[in-house]
């Protein structure tokens, strides 16, 4: 890759890459942003100057910027050498040795010494496996670190390994990842523009009378008093805004329009599209910066939330994305919030949007993730996470962020939950979009705010926080600041069946936060342990060794800096 003198020559894999960005037509910035790599580390695989650890890197970047398969294995070859190529020019004596001396490749030494790199790189990749054993080994005898850390009590279950392979650590672990304080979002229900009363990270606007039949019940002529109502409120409150643009309006329709959930709006996409690009125009013309990102359709997988094709909701989401990006470079987009997603035919929508292409269009994919049942466990909201990770990446969709936009229809129809329940319900929703983080998780809106016709609420319109509320903030406050280092559960963690843990770090110390599905479990303090936080706002003094209970209602436990 280098010729190890002067400046080192562009490789063929930096050529490919920046081939297809400059062909994609986005900046480094937008593809950090879908990419999950940073945009010094992309400007260096373009340029040739270094080639990524593993094959991954290069795959994400050119699914990214549409590169079809005979494109994906043409890289695959150039990164093999890029690789290799790479290795040699780390020689401690500098030189290139045999491979680059000319009668070596004369002499019919070329077949050899291929097969040479060939071995090289796999003993490289049996080299990093055992490293990675070893490093998840460390990883859990450290994760609890005190003494008997994997004898549990308590009646949540007995201690015990995952299915199939007995895995030992937590499922997933990185980089520490700071998590955003627009991770702990709430939609609104209210069209007064009042905000809520504790502590919250973002907003989404729906069900607040800002629906495109709302503000536009007459072709030209909008009623924007609503939605800046509901901004400013957003503005005095330092909160983003995630509008929602859905909801056909009456006369945008066809005859045979179909009507929707709500009675301002047609489920069925407008006659001529170019309405919905001129509304669209209106709308990020006059808000411009004031309103962070946009959802381009409320849960299309119901008929009396969208009644039109596949293809056209496509068309819609790429038309729209142009017009947005164009006049606000800066505002994210976020693809339309499919749900039903626990059934197959929610996920074959799913799928069937995805072959469209149009998530190439969005900075982010809005969707339902919800447990089973809206009064269901939280935790349930993981499992779904997984599946709709996997889905969209056998559809060749890999790092768009995901956006949980909230739950089902059934949750109008669900019964209230205790007052128990409704406080640890709450925050657990957040710890297992948290503990989603590996599927890309990287917001969830709460599903409601200011609503009382809910199994959950949190604050009524005009009244005082619930208890749920402030446990939601209290969360927030715990995390500030912090950034997400690994989850895990269970057996494999030295924990009780049913017990959950995710662990930050904030300025250089550890927080962990332990909670159960049910019933209680007990832990081992490690080495470093200081203080044990409880919902309620108790702040106890802890020290390594002390025995600790934790159920649904989640501790926090903080240790000393290292």
């Amino acid at each position: 890759m280098s010729s190890g003198r002067g400046n080192p020559a562009p490789s063929a894999l930096g050529e490919e890459l920046e081939a297809l960005k400059r062909r994609s037509g986005r900046s480094y910035a937008a593809l950090a942003h879908r990419t999950g790599l940073s945009r010094s580390t992309l400007h260096r695989y373009c340029q040739g100057i270094t080639a990524p650890g593993t094959f991954g890197a290069v795959e994400r970047i050119a699914r990214v910027c549409g590169a079809n398969e005979h494109e994906v294995d043409r890289l695959y070859r150039a990164w093999r050498r890029a690789v290799a190529e790479q290795d040699d020019a780390d020689r401690p004596d500098g030189s290139d040795g045999p491979l680059s001396a000319p009668d070596a490749e004369r002499d019919g030494w070329r077949p050899v010494l291929l097969r040479a790199l060939h071995v090289h790189f796999w003993l490289r990749a049996a080299a990093l496996l055992v490293v990675l054993v070893v490093t998840s080994l460390v990883t859990t005898a450290s994760y609890l670190g005190g003494p008997d850390d994997d004898t549990t009590t308590g009646t949540v279950g007995e201690a015990g390994a995952a299915d199939g392979q007995r895995l030992k650590g937590p499922d997933w672990s990185v980089v520490p990842r700071r998590v955003p304080s627009e991770f702990f979002g709430l939609t609104l229900n209210t069209d007064t523009g009042r905000m809520p009363g504790f502590r919250t990270g973002a907003v989404r606007l729906w069900d607040s009378e800002t629906r495109w039949g709302a503000i536009e019940s007459e072709r030209g002529h909008y009623d924007w008093s609503t939605v800046d109502r509901m901004v400013e409120g957003a503005e005095r409150d330092g909160l983003p805004v995630l509008f929602t643009l859905s909801g056909t309006p009456l006369w945008a329709g066809t005859e045979d329009g179909r009507r929707s959930a709500y009675p301002d709006s047609l489920a069925s996409p407008p006659g001529n599209l170019k309405d919905w690009d001129r509304f669209v125009s209106e709308v990020v013309e006059r808000y411009g910066k004031r309103v962070e990102s946009y959802e381009l359709w409320d849960y299309p997988s119901h008929p009396l939330h969208y009644a039109g094709s596949i293809s056209t909701l496509a068309e819609m989401v790429e038309r729209a994305s142009r017009i947005i990006h164009r006049t606000d470079p800066g505002a994210l987009v976020a693809c339309p919030s499919f749900g039903e997603l626990w059934t197959e035919h929610g996920q074959e929508l799913l799928r069937k949007f995805a072959r469209t292409g149009a998530y190439e269009s969005c900075d982010a994919a809005a969707l339902k993730l919800p447990p089973r049942k809206a009064t269901g466990r939280p935790e349930e909201i993981i499992e779904l996470a997984g599946q709709v990770h996997d889905v969209l990446y056998e559809e060749g969709v890999a790092g768009v962020p995901l956006w949980n936009t909230g739950t089902d229809r059934d949750v109008a129809v669900s019964e209230p939950l205790d007052a128990r329940q409704a406080r640890d319900y709450a925050v657990r929703f957040y710890l297992s979009g948290l503990y989603s983080w590996e599927y890309g998780v990287r917001r969830m809106y709460f599903y409601s705010w200011g609503s009382v016709r809910v199994p959950l609420v949190v604050q009524p319109v005009a009244g005082r926080p619930t208890e749920a509320g402030r446990r939601m903030e209290r969360l927030a406050r715990w995390l500030d600041g912090a950034a997400v280092v690994a989850c895990g559960k269970g057996g494999q963690m030295g924990l009780a069946k049913g017990a959950y843990t995710c662990r930050f770090e904030r300025d250089g110390k550890r927080l962990d936060v332990f909670w159960t599905t049910r019933g209680s479990a007990r832990l081992t303090l490690a080495e470093g342990a200081h203080r044990l936080r409880h919902m309620d706002g108790r702040a106890v003094r802890a020290q390594a060794g002390d025995r600790v209970s934790f159920g649904e209602e989640p501790v926090l436990i903080e240790h000393r800096a290292r």
